[in-house]
């Protein structure tokens, strides 16, 4: 190659190729702390997750840029999951509290890196397509369906999702229950859970029997998120 790197695996599997440039690597394009989530109610005694304001990315691109959160803090059990929005995303917790944030974009082309040592890989236009002084998404591990990853000491961050699991009806003037998949982290964010859980009381209300019928939604496909080993920001 007269540019760029190619690494093999031992059996020779190509595991990076910087002249693909659609693949090769998702470093950060954004990073910060949220403001502190708020708007928490609740509806017959359940409780409705309170939202941290939107958050803005510059040059975001829905359903290509991953963004992971982490919420700051030593609360135990905070939970939380994020609406992506067309210029950046917006999450729903249920503790007051804020996040820090990591949101990573496909290389295409970075800037130039600002110190002299460490390794710099271009593609066949000269474009940077990785650079050191840039973080790097590391992922530590892959959760499908309900589980949890321990790594002692390594500060993880949750892959932003949306995807609710049940929503119930009750007579009225009851309401049901919604139900979602979370992220959930443990007061040293270095464990976190994936599971479902209820976010909201604002299900349904029903008079007839018809209507809890047709108000009831399962969903029983297994999602899956992604875990990011990440500093703070």
């Amino acid at each position: 190659m007269a540019y760029g790197l190619k690494v093999y695996s031992a059996n020779g599997a190509l595991q990076i190729d910087s002249s693909d440039g659609t693949h090769i690597m998702y470093q950060e394009k954004a990073s910060g702390t949220t403001s502190v989530a708020n708007s928490f109610s609740y509806t017959g005694g359940t409780l409705n997750y309170g939202t941290v304001p939107a958050v803005v990315i510059t040059g975001f691109t829905r359903g290509e840029d991953l963004v992971f959160i982490q919420p700051t803090g030593s609360t135990a059990g905070v939970r939380a999951y994020c609406f992506i929005n067309t210029n950046g995303f917006s999450i729903k917790t249920n503790v007051a509290t804020s996040f820090r944030y990591h949101v990573f974009k496909k290389v295409t082309s970075l800037s130039a890196p600002t110190s002299d040592y460490g390794l710099i890989i271009k593609n066949s236009a000269g474009a940077h397509v990785f650079n050191q002084d840039v973080l790097a998404g590391r992922i530590k591990g892959r959760i499908t369906g309900s589980g949890a990853i321990f790594m002692t000491g390594k500060s993880l961050y949750g892959l932003a999702t949306l995807k609710y699991s049940r929503i119930t009806a009750a007579w009225t003037p009851q309401r049901g229950k919604i139900h979602g998949w979370v992220t959930e982290w443990n007061s040293d964010r270095d464990q976190v859970q994936f599971k479902s859980v209820v976010i909201s009381g604002q299900g349904y209300a029903a008079s007839t029997e018809a209507e809890l019928d047709s108000a009831t939604y399962f969903d029983l496909t297994s999602p899956t998120t992604l875990i990011l080993e990440a500093p703070d920001p």
